[in-house]
């Protein structure tokens, strides 16, 4: 008896301690799973999951089983161990159906779906997941097991036509204040989807919820991956340095928690804008850390995918040949359709520049049917790609038809891009390959009206768009031919516009009765090349000199009129003095024409009058602007002082003429000046008086930036009227400036120049005119102080002396001081030597006139 009071005691004992060492409740073990799993805490969450699971079994709490097994599977998937998450998916199922729990059961489902879509098997397990969703719509469950439930679903559906009434139906659930998980990745869903119907502002605006949402549950690697996809807007844009500013920070958090399979996105991402930057030996190497990384953690999906992206790098250097190899070696053992298609194109690519053109058909073909549903950016790339192939093989009609799509998606595209300027000509220069492709099919098709009709839409879209802000109705098309004409007719003048692409370079002559298009015998690059020498070859004083000791080089202007001029000369006017309007683009941009030295010794200005535009709906828009009322009134800012300090830049050295120029300058408006001059030429001044001229000249220092990282600014005085009085003037402060009419004279080098892109020269010129300026005068490289003083008096009087127009009396000024150049009777003083300066355009080319005549 005594020894089973001992045992009975012993047991109360035991079952007490049992009692005080007893698991807490079901509920707060679940959630404390999640939270593991959201930490990504593997390790402790597969620990906590098979003790969760056993001791819910015993106490009979199959639900708990059932949310248990579900939190596991998704686990799994998240880790990538996709069999793995099959059979406990299968079995959740299994489990649920066998004890009635209806609601699990779905949720099951939905990830037995997602996994299968992950394998490739997207179409098998569409209806079953779309029907999960529906029943449990019906089911009284909390709300964010709703919005979990429409997150499956999602990943199932891209591509597919349930796509966007699922996700309508998903946004009536969801709030932006929400701030758990689920909500945040369903923000960053919604985002994607925008994304991918190229509507960029909605696309920005949630997935900056997204962001705040991750960021409000401290979910540090999430946040990154919604970094990428912010990435991914700017990038569309063209805001390449923006998009990897993103991706730069999601790499570090995501590097930070652990995240690999976040980081082997972000250096992709990287990797993509580096490409796109043509920097591949960067981009290579953020490939191969990546697959390195994938490799490493056993990531096969990563692996492949990051394997057909190096792939499609290498074709891109024109390594085509192992860019192939590698690409044939990913399709196989690709199970994503997106990515199929893909890396079909890119095949396609490859067998393309191979010369195998049914090859590349069949791959393009192959590729159309992985994608039910193709979003913007893939059917767009489709039919760009189909259209050059059958461009390659001489199927021109076929591949007129595809142009035509895609040219009308582009277009409806870009009314739902950002409003910023910026943002405006990134998403213009994503599709400059496809204009590219639609005008020298059209040229091929011999149609050369159609092709510059073409050329036109696809420049200086953005420009026009500044012109027209703050005034009633929508953007105008772009001009048809007729208008075209029309524009030659109202300036007296013919048109000479150019494209040049590293396929083709095209020029077209528009006269008012006329258009005659030609394909010239030269490459982008040999333009480029000559356009460098004649303009110095980045070194205009040395290369100044160089003409003291040894005489003008000319060849590569004789070389360039050749290229550029003589095709077309059958079709040029033959009367004296007639005017030319160009239109340049690409290399063409930094080129002045008037240099141009024909076969008997002539320069081009010596025959024709010249002025610019960027396009020819930009010369339409600027004549709209009417000219300012009243006498003609001028403002003059010279010599600058004291000049604003920048760290670590040396201030430029004195311009000892911009002083007596702009005193000059100002003396030839009797009907008023205001001259500003030293402490007086400040950024205030111009402000506050440019309202009440019509003509503003400014001789003084210029910065002109060509890459999309710095400003571009004319130096001004330092005033005292803080950040916009600092003397930096920036292209993006000129477009504030009251200049609606004026004429603008920018007597500073290099100011015509700027970063080239398919929608013109991103420069000062293209900030006065969106200003509202009707004309600039500005200049291509680094003109000689002295040489400038002689242009700018010259040009002034010939103005005062009523000689036509701004373009005529920039001519007069250039070849008045061309034949005394020739004459050899311009000196200037070196050391203790008097030189005979050297008839080089050099000394007087440099400047242009842009916009009004």
């Amino acid at each position: 008896m005594r020894a089973l009071l001992a045992l009975l005691l012993a047991c109360s004992l035991c079952s007490v301690t049992v009692a005080a060492q007893a698991p807490a409740p079901f509920a707060a073990r679940l959630d404390e799973l999640r939270a593991r799993i959201e930490q990504r805490a593997a390790d402790d969450a597969e620990a906590l999951g098979a003790s969760l699971r056993d001791d819910a079994t015993q106490a009979g709490d199959q639900d708990t089983v059932a949310a248990t097994l579900r939190l596991l599977v998704g686990l799994r998937i998240d880790l990538e161990r996709l069999p793995e998450a099959l059979a406990l998916a299968n079995e959740a199922v299994g489990h649920a159906r066998a004890h009635g729990l209806r609601r699990r059961e779905r949720e099951a489902t939905l990830l037995l779906s997602r996994i299968r879509t992950l394998q490739g098997a997207a179409s098998e397990v569409a209806a079953d997941a779309v029907a999960a969703v529906d029943a449990l719509s019906q089911m009284d469950i909390p709300r964010e097991a709703l919005l979990w439930a429409f997150n499956q679903v999602l990943s199932v559906l891209p591509g597919r036509p349930e796509h966007d009434a699922m996700l309508d139906r998903m946004r009536g659930e969801l709030r932006p204040d929400d701030r758990f998980p689920v909500a945040c990745s369903l923000w960053h869903s919604n985002g994607d989807a925008f994304f991918n119907r190229a509507r960029y502002v909605e696309a920005h605006e949630a997935l900056s919820i997204a962001l705040a949402c991750y960021e409000g549950v401290d979910d540090r690697a999430d946040a990154g991956r919604v970094l990428v996809s912010l990435g991914r807007v700017q990038r569309a844009h063209g805001q390449l340095p923006a998009a990897l500013e993103y991706y730069r920070r999601a790499a570090a958090q995501q590097e930070a928690v652990g995240d690999y399979t976040g980081l082997i996105q972000s250096l992709n991402a990287q990797a993509v804008t580096y490409d796109r930057l043509g920097r591949f030996t960067t981009s290579e190497r953020l490939y191969r850390r990546a697959l390195t990384l994938s490799q490493q953690r056993k990531l096969e999906r990563y692996e492949v995918f990051i394997q057909g992206n190096l792939g499609g790098s290498l074709l891109n250097a024109g390594h085509v040949a192992a860019g192939l190899r590698e690409l044939q070696a990913v399709l196989a053992r690709e199970k994503s359709p997106f990515l199929r298609a893909t890396r079909l194109r890119q095949i396609s690519e490859a067998w393309r520049e191979l010369g195998e053109f049914d090859k590349a058909l069949a791959a393009l073909d192959e590729a159309a049917t992985a994608i039910p549903s193709p979003s913007f950016d893939e059917r767009v790339s489709w039919l760009t790609a189909h259209a050059r192939v059958l461009a390659r093989r001489g199927d021109l009609d076929l591949a007129q038809r595809d142009l035509d799509e895609a040219l009308r998606m582009v277009e409806h595209a870009r009314v739902g891009t950002f409003t910023a300027d910026s943002a405006r000509r990134g998403f213009g220069e994503l599709h400059q390959g496809l204009f590219a492709v639609s005008i020298d099919v059209a040229m091929r098709r011999h149609e050369p009206s159609a092709a510059l009709e073409l050329a036109e839409q696809a420049r200086a879209r953005a420009l026009l768009d500044l012109m027209r802000e703050g005034r009633d109705g929508s953007a105008d098309a772009p001009p048809r031919i007729a208008e075209m004409q029309a524009v030659a007719r109202e300036h007296g003048s013919t048109l000479l516009v150019y494209w040049v692409d590293e396929a083709a370079v095209l020029a077209w002559v528009v006269a008012p009765d006329a258009v005659h298009g030609h394909r010239l015998a030269v490459s982008a690059r040999s333009l480029r090349q000559l356009v460098r020498v004649a303009a110095g070859s980045g070194n205009v004083p040395a290369a100044i000199n160089a003409a003291m000791m040894g005489g003008p080089n000319l060849q590569a202007w004789r070389s360039l009129y050749r290229a550029v001029i003589a095709p077309l000369e059958r079709h040029l006017p033959t009367r004296p003095a007639a005017r030319l309007t160009i239109v340049p683009h690409g290399a063409l941009l930094h080129l002045p024409f008037a240099g141009l030295l024909d076969a008997r010794g002539r320069h081009l200005v010596e025959r024709y009058v010249l002025h610019y535009t960027p396009s020819i709906a930009v010369l339409q828009a600027a004549a709209r602007q009417p000219a300012r009322d009243g006498q003609s009134r001028a403002l003059i800012l010279g010599d600058p002082a004291p000049l604003p300090r920048l760290a670590g830049v040396q201030l430029p050295p004195p311009l000892p003429h911009a002083r007596v120029e702009a005193r000059r300058v100002a003396r030839s408006f009797p009907q008023g000046a205001l001259l500003s001059i030293g402490g007086a030429a400040t950024e205030r001044t111009l402000r506050q008086a440019m309202g009440r001229f019509d003509w503003l000249h400014v001789a003084t220092h210029a910065r002109v930036a060509e890459e999309d990282t710095a400003s571009s600014y004319l130096l001004l005085a330092r005033g005292t009227g803080g950040a916009t009085d600092d003397g930096l003037l920036t292209a993006d402060e000129v477009r504030t400036l009251p200049l609606a009419g004026a004429t603008v004279v920018l007597s500073a080098c290099g100011t015509a120049l700027g970063r080239v892109t398919g929608e013109g020269t991103l420069g000062f010129t293209r900030s006065f005119l969106a200003a509202g300026a009707r004309s600039v005068v500005a200049t291509t490289w680094e003109m000689p102080d002295l040489a400038g003083l002689r242009v700018m008096d010259g040009f002034y009087s010939a103005r005062r002396a009523g000689r036509g127009g701004l373009s005529e009396a920039l001519r007069t000024a250039q070849v008045a001081y061309l034949r005394a150049l020739r004459a050899g009777t311009v000196t200037a003083r070196v050391g203790g030597q008097v030189i005979t300066l050297p008839a080089t355009p050099l000394l007087w080319a440099g400047y242009i006139a842009v916009g009004i005549p």
